[in-house]
């Protein structure tokens, strides 16, 4: 994360296409912790094919996030090296290990802390940590009343709703929105394919809060330029 004054003013002024080459560059630096976690978290061997998607998934993640404000990039960071891993084991497994969903949650929240004493935003810091409370709450009570989405969406979804929240309150509620559309498109696309079926229960739900959270904080940053 770029703190300094002089940091920040001259991480501003670089182009975008410069950026993202620089973003692009830290992902593929990521990837190899990514797919370690995943070699170790997941119950199958990983095929080329799945490490080949996670390297580039990462990379991208990387370019996206160097267009985002200094202060968010923390949280970018975080969910390169943690929530794209959570939502591949979820995508395959249709689970969400805690010990992805609960050191991602930590991260964000430290990121959440920090960016807005030093960045002297402390309403911005107590909006996404409320907008993390509102995410959790939102799918534990889901959880509670229908027994969806899992436990591990719930783990992973006040993670989403603190990055959201730096932002502002209308991408908070506007990506829980795009969350769910995101998850029923996915759905209908997987019965379709026959790689899910009704009777087997809930779609996985952490890839469609992953790639809201890149999307919504990617469209954040441009909105503002």
């Amino acid at each position: 994360m770029i703190t300094s004054g002089a940091g920040i003013a001259g991480w501003c002024r670089m182009t975008g296409m410069l950026r993202l080459a620089v973003g692009l560059a830290v992902g593929l630096a990521l990837t190899p912790v990514t797919v370690c976690l995943l070699r170790r978290l997941m119950n199958f061997k990983l095929s080329s094919l799945w490490v080949a998607a996670v390297v580039v998934v990462v990379a991208a993640a990387g370019a996206v996030v160097a267009l985002w404000v200094p202060a968010a990039m923390a949280f970018g960071a975080a969910f390169a090296v943690l929530g794209v891993p959570a939502a591949a084991v979820d995508a395959a497994e249709h689970r969400i290990p805690d010990l992805l969903s609960l050191p991602l949650l930590g991260a964000t929240v430290v990121a959440a802390i920090v960016a807005a004493l030093l960045g002297d935003d402390v309403g911005g810091g107590l909006r996404a940590l409320a907008g993390g409370v509102f995410w959790g709450a939102a799918l534990l009570l889901s959880y509670l009343v229908t027994g969806q989405p899992g436990p591990g969406d719930v783990k992973l979804a006040p993670s989403v709703g603190i990055l959201l929240g730096w932002f502002g309150w209308s991408w908070v509620l506007g990506g829980f929105l795009a969350t769910y559309v995101l998850t029923a498109v996915a759905g209908l696309a997987g019965v379709l394919l026959r790689r899910y079926s009704f009777r087997e229960g809930q779609v996985p739900m952490g890839p469609s809060m992953i790639v809201v959270a890149f999307v919504c904080g990617t469209l954040a940053q441009l909105g503002s330029g």
